[in-house]
């Protein structure tokens, strides 16, 4: 005797400020078993294993192992935005297990939405949107435009935030809020500034010129967040203007981050450090 599921294809329609919203199909089981062959078979929420590693195993619900394992957290040093004790985000950004980028128009076209600021408005986190413009801030003045083009183009492929993992108790747009919520944590955890302040390394008196004399050397950088984090840094640079300090990752459980050695280039030999305007 089969055991078998049956799927309701109710949708229920909602719109934060205009933008639909489709709830994901509601599973009903009967049984111990799940057989659909329209979605991917999902763990019931709660019972995903917390030990399991990102890219180890094949086998995993996508639920409860990013399928994308391995990932990029950008911190960007811009003299003009951003607390000026602070690196900002650029993005966190998933790769295949092989290191290989995803598709520049992301993984979920359904997900695609454009207005980002809303959304977050409307979420249950009070304080989101104030972190959000002092933490992330868009170099080019538009912060709504950004954070969308980040959602779509990375926060669609993470997996463990698509709709159906969330089951009966998903809220409209709730994974959107949660992407943007962990990666703030997840740059406030892992605090570029206060580890190269950590070893000496800070932001030194501006220079005028495209090759600034006060410089610190791709090791002393490479070092200071080894000896925070036990692993080294891509450092991006631009010329000698220091832009970028990325940092990898892999996964435990569903949302785990711990960090691992680089899988990208430098483009930094001499860094030049600046302090902020801001």
């Amino acid at each position: 005797m089969h055991l078998f599921t049956t799927l309701s294809l109710a949708a229920v329609l909602c719109t934060v400020h205009g933008a639909p919203f489709v709830r994901p199909p509601t599973l009903v089981v009967q049984g111990n078993a799940l057989d659909i062959d329209m979605l991917p078979p999902h763990t019931a929420p709660g019972t995903c294993p917390i030990d399991t590693i990102s890219c180890q195993r094949t086998d995993i619900d996508p639920c409860c192992s990013p399928q994308n394992g391995l990932l990029v957290l950008a911190q960007q040093w811009d003299t003009r935005w951003g607390p000026s004790d602070q690196f900002t985000v650029h993005g966190l950004w998933p790769d295949t297990c092989q290191g290989k980028q995803l598709p520049g128009s992301g993984c979920d076209h359904t997900r695609a939405y454009s207005n980002i600021t809303d959304i977050l408005s409307s979420s249950n986190d009070p304080d989101i949107i104030r972190d959000m413009n002092s933490l992330w801030p868009s170099n080019k003045g538009d912060n709504n435009w950004f954070w969308s083009h980040e959602w779509v183009k990375h926060g669609t492929c993470v997996t463990t935030l698509h709709p159906t993992c969330y089951a009966d108790s998903y809220l409209p747009y709730q994974e959107v809020t949660e992407y943007f919520r962990s990666i703030l944590d997840l740059r406030a955890k892992y605090n570029v500034h206060a580890a190269l302040n950590a070893s000496g390394i800070v932001p030194t008196e501006p220079e005028t010129g495209r090759r600034p004399k006060n410089t610190y050397s791709l090791d002393q950088f490479k070092q200071a967040i080894r000896d925070a984090w036990g692993v080294e840094p891509n450092v991006k640079c631009r010329g000698r203007q220091l832009q970028e300090v990325w940092l990898w990752f892999q996964v435990r459980g569903r949302d785990t981050y711990y960090p691992v050695e680089p899988r990208g280039q430098d483009t930094c030999h001499r860094i030049s450090y600046q302090q902020k305007s801001t």
